[in-house]
């Protein structure tokens, strides 16, 4: 058993990475814990820049090397980029493969993978919408803000958050902004001077919140606002009552689990108990945002 746990490599298969994205930092965290705990080697790829193309060949390079992991895990932005590559790598060359973080589950992404661990992306949105809807005075327009646009799992985020609004007869749209906060600034500024209705706003992560923060004040008086993912600047904002709420897909447990089921696959020949296995939407607001402060960094 012993040199069974020594020899497993696992790779894991990310569209984004720690540093440069604070989210990622924490599913790393659960990544590493879970490695340590459980005994094994775990290598992360990813780009640079979100790009489906570069991720699709990562798989591509994993599935196709020479020496190949024992188990695969993918964060799948793309399912039809990544259809083939998976499925080689499951049918032909027998390589357990899971998804986490983002995914809609084998039989969505008409991918024959085990299990999808992390959040269910339309419910959170869906949630996002009606309690945004609940806390506003004036329901005259709704904005989503992506920063990553072409990754289903965002757009996912805004398809809830738009039928949640459309169902009280409240018009909204998806703004397309980028990863850079100076370019997304300008692109939010430009948004708000010409669409002074808007007053029910989401964003879907900190890349997208943090010029929203910057630009709001100048900007309007009344409005409300929730944001999907963690950081210390949102949780301060949302003690200070500028944002409403922030959805946590729990990423800690999504890098955590990813590893534990990919070991106990190989190891154990174990079966996840479902197709997918729901990390979230777990909603932080000024009732719960003091004991999660205290878990920023490792756990948050």
């Amino acid at each position: 058993m012993t040199s069974e746990v020594d020899e497993l490599n696992l790779t894991l298969i990310q569209h984004a990475s720690c540093p440069w994205a604070y989210f990622w930092c924490v599913v790393e965290t659960g990544i590493h814990d879970a490695a340590q705990d459980l005994g094994v080697e775990v290598t992360i790829l990813r780009p640079n820049t979100f790009d489906p193309d570069a991720v699709t060949k990562l798989i591509e390079s994993s599935v196709n090397k020479p020496t190949q992991p024992d188990a695969i895990g993918v964060a799948i932005i793309d399912s039809d980029k990544f259809r083939a590559p998976l499925t080689k790598a499951i049918k032909e060359f027998h390589i357990p493969v899971i998804a986490y973080n983002a995914g809609a589950g084998p039989e969505q992404d008409q991918i024959p993978y085990q299990v999808f661990i992390g959040p269910d992306e339309y419910k959170g949105g869906y949630e996002a919408g009606k309690r945004l809807l609940a806390a506003s005075q004036s329901d005259a327009k709704g904005a989503c803000f992506n920063h990553q646009p072409g990754a289903l799992n965002l757009e996912s985020r805004c398809q809830g958050f738009f039928e949640a609004l459309e169902e009280s007869g409240v018009n909204a749209e998806m703004v397309k902004i980028t990863p850079n906060p100076a370019e997304s600034k300008k692109i939010l500024q430009s948004y708000l001077d010409t669409n002074p209705e808007t007053n029910i706003f989401l964003t879907l992560g900190p890349e997208a919140a943090v010029p929203f923060y910057e630009v709001i004040p100048e900007k309007k008086e009344n409005y409300i606002h929730g944001t999907f993912d963690l950081s210390r600047t949102i949780l301060d904002e949302i003690e200070k009552g500028t944002t409403l709420f922030a959805i946590d897909q729990q990423p800690y447990l999504e890098g955590y689990l990813a590893v534990q089921w990919l070991t106990w696959i190989h190891r154990h020949a174990f079966s996840p108990p479902s197709s997918i296995m729901s990390t979230g939407p777990s909603f932080v607001d000024r009732s719960n945002v003091e004991i999660v402060q205290q878990q920023v960094g490792q756990y948050r």
